[in-house]
């Protein structure tokens, strides 16, 4: 549909290694992960880069935000606070500065999680 689009789209492994690559230093707490939960988070970012490629392709940033707020219930009901979502769009942003409605919607992605807590999770009956 466009070139930004296409190029993000087309990045995705390679945004998705090198973000892995850097989250140690952005967030701490990955350097106690286990190997599945480094898989895990691997997923994550895999799956925040696809979201992001189908909001540009739309042009729809609710679609991106709508997911990180999912995403951030998932994490918290696994019990990995949402904020370890923040380092990994702000990775993100850094290696798409070329790309200003993807860096718009990554941001508009970090203010959402930033203002809208996830819900506790629900005990277990």
């Amino acid at each position: 549909k466009d070139q930004e689009y296409t190029l993000v789209a087309r990045s995705r492994p390679r945004l998705v290694r090198e973000v892995m690559a850097e989250l140690e230093d952005a967030y701490p707490a990955v350097r106690d992960y286990t190997d599945a939960q480094r898989e895990r988070t691997a997923e994550d970012v895999s799956h925040i880069v696809e979201f992001l490629t189908a909001a540009l392709y739309t042009d729809d940033e609710e679609l991106f935000t709508g997911f990180l707020l999912w995403t951030a219930e998932v994490l918290a009901a696994r019990g990995v606070p949402s904020a370890s979502l923040l380092p990994a769009l702000t990775l993100l942003g850094r290696r798409l500065v070329d790309f200003p409605r993807a860096v718009a919607m990554l941001r508009a992605g970090a203010d959402r999680l930033t203002r809208t807590p996830p819900t506790a999770p629900h005990p277990t009956a």
